[in-house]
């Protein structure tokens, strides 16, 4: 008797060191990009002043979520990078989005006349 069976063979892509790491690159990407906007307001709050010194940090944060999302959303829709398992997709464009906010940030952040990084 042969039976055909439609069993999908184990995704190894789907280990849960994949979940560990995305989780790792996402949380840093989300530090790196909110952390210098959210410091800045709770600073400015904390010592009573305007708010107008967190404008240019909340521009350059506008612009790295612009800029990660037009690069990473057709690489995560990707044939190549579309077969693998959630888990190891957003493992894998995790080091790509912190890359991509480093860069913005260290790029455009003096010129905007956010807090620059550099001396």
């Amino acid at each position: 008797m042969n039976v055909t069976r439609n069993v999908k063979p184990r995704d190894l892509a789907d280990w849960p060191a994949c979940r560990y790491l995305a989780l790792f690159f996402w949380s840093w990407a989300t530090l790196i990009t909110f952390g210098p906007t959210l410091l800045m307001a709770v600073l400015s709050v904390a010592w009573m002043q305007p708010l107008t010194s967190v404008v240019p940090s909340a521009k350059v944060t506008v612009i790295q979520v612009g800029i990660t999302s037009a690069v990473l959303t057709p690489l995560y829709f990707a044939p190549g990078i579309n077969r693998l398992a959630r888990s190891a997709r957003f493992a894998l464009l995790g080091p790509l989005a912190v890359t991509v906010i480093l860069v913005v940030l260290l790029c455009l952040g003096p010129h905007v006349g956010a807090t620059s990084l550099l001396p």
